[in-house]
C-alpha cells in the first residue's frame, strides 16, 4: 500500500505472556502536513458499525485521520488516543485534522481476552504505532493488529500488495481474520484444510490509490476490492464484520479555494475498470500475502511449511 505515494504504515506490538495482539495503522498522507482531507468510501457486509467517523465519512465523503486496525475490545481506549493525536495536531479538533478519528475494530478474540486486552492496551499504543509509521517495506504477518488473528483455519495476520493501473498506483493493506477451514481458494483452486478451529469472522481492508476518485467512485472501488476477498473465501455468507475502506490521495485539488467553490479532479468512467480490477487482484494478493508471511505463535498454527505453501508461491508469483 505504500507504493501509493505519501501513504505510510506503522505498527505498535502488545505482546505478553498471554497477550499477542496489537494496532496497525495507516496513514494517509505525509505527517509533516498539518492539514488536509480526502475523498473515502466504503463496502461493509454489517454497514460499517465496525468504523468510528462513519457518518462523518458517509455525510462529507472525506476524511483527515489516519485508519487504525485494533482489537475490538480496545476500540475505546484507541479512539481516545486518536482524540489526543488530533488535539495536539488542532485544538479545534476539524474535519481538516484528524476529526473525527477513523478507528476499526477486528474480533482477535479466537486467540487473546478480550477482558485483558481491554485492561492491558493503553493509547500509547495507538501513539507508538503513528509515530512507527513509514513508507517502503510494511511489516507484514503477525505485525501489529496481526498478532492473533486467524483465517481459513491457520494463523492469519497483515497483508499487502499493489498494482499498476493505467498512469495510476493502487494499494491494499489487509487484517486477515476470518474464513472457514475448508474454504480457501487460489483462482478456484480449492486449497488444503487448516487444522484450527473457526474463529470470528471480522476483517477488515484499506486500499489507497493516487487516482482522482471521487466518494462515489470510491465505494464502488471497495465493491470491487470485495470481489477480491471472496475469490479466495475470506469474504462469504458466514462473514459476521467485514469492511473495505478506499480512499484517493489525489481526488481533492489541495489548493487554497478561491471563493465558495471547491477544485476537485476525477476519472472518467472508461479508466475506472482497470481500477476496479487493480482492487480485486491486490484484495486477492493481500490475502495471500497475510497468509504465507504469518508466524506461528502458541496456540495458533500458520500453514503446513511441507507441501502446498511453495506450490502456492510459485503459483502465485509466476502465474
Amino acid at each position: 500500500i505504500t507504493d501509493v505515494s505519501g501513504v505510510s504504515v506503522g505498527h505498535a506490538d502488545l505482546r505478553t505472556v498471554d497477550l499477542c495482539t496489537g494496532v496497525t495503522a495507516v496513514v494517509p498522507y505525509p505527517k509533516e502536513i498539518a492539514e488536509r482531507k480526502l475523498f473515502i468510501g466504503s463496502f461493509a457486509v454489517d454497514g460499517g458499525q465496525e468504523m468510528s467517523g462513519l457518518q462523518v465519512a458517509e455525510d462529507f465523503g472525506t476524511f483527515s485521520s489516519p485508519i487504525v486496525f485494533a482489537p475490538a475490545p480496545a476500540v475505546g481506549q484507541i479512539y481516545e488516543g486518536m482524540i489526543r493525536n488530533g488535539l495536539e495536531r488542532d485544538p479545534g479538533l476539524t474535519t481538516v485534522a484528524g476529526w473525527p478519528p477513523v478507528v476499526v475494530g477486528i474480533d482477535d478474540t479466537d486467540w487473546n481476552d478480550a477482558a485483558l486486552v481491554h485492561s492491558t492496551m493503553a493509547q500509547t499504543h495507538v501513539a507508538e504505532a503513528l509515530a512507527n509509521a513509514r513508507g517502503g517495506m510494511v511489516s507484514t504477518g503477525n505485525a501489529g493488529i496481526g498478532g492473533g488473528l486467524q483465517a481459513f483455519g491457520f494463523k492469519g495476520g497483515i497483508g499487502t500488495a499493489s498494482r499498476r493501473a493505467e498512469a495510476y498506483t493502487l494499494g491494499v493493506l489487509a487484517a486477515v481474520n476470518g474464513g472457514q477451514a475448508g474454504e480457501l481458494r487460489l483462482s478456484g483452486y480449492p486449497l488444503p484444510r487448516g487444522s484450527l478451529s473457526n474463529g470470528p469472522q471480522s476483517f477488515a481492508v484499506v486500499v489507497a490509490t493516487d487516482a482522482p476518485l471521487i466518494p462515489l467512485q470510491l465505494e464502488r472501488l471497495a465493491g470491487r476490492a470485495a470481489l477480491g476477498l471472496a475469490r479466495t473465501g475470506l469474504w462469504s455468507p458466514r462473514t459476521r464484520a467485514g469492511l473495505v475502506i478506499a480512499f484517493s490521495t489525489t481526488g481533492i485539488v489541495q489548493d487554497e479555494p478561491q471563493g465558495p467553490v471547491v477544485d476537485l479532479h476525477l476519472v472518467g468512467e472508461e479508466s475506472l475498470y482497470a481500477l476496479f480490477v487493480s482492487a480485486a487482484f491486490a484484495a486477492e494478493e493481500a490475502v495471500f500475502d497475510a497468509l504465507l508471511q504469518a508466524e506461528a505463535i502458541e496456540g495458533l498454527d500458520v500453514l503446513p511449511q511441507t507441501g502446498w505453501p511453495e506450490a502456492v508461491r510459485r503459483f502465485w508469483r509466476e502465474g
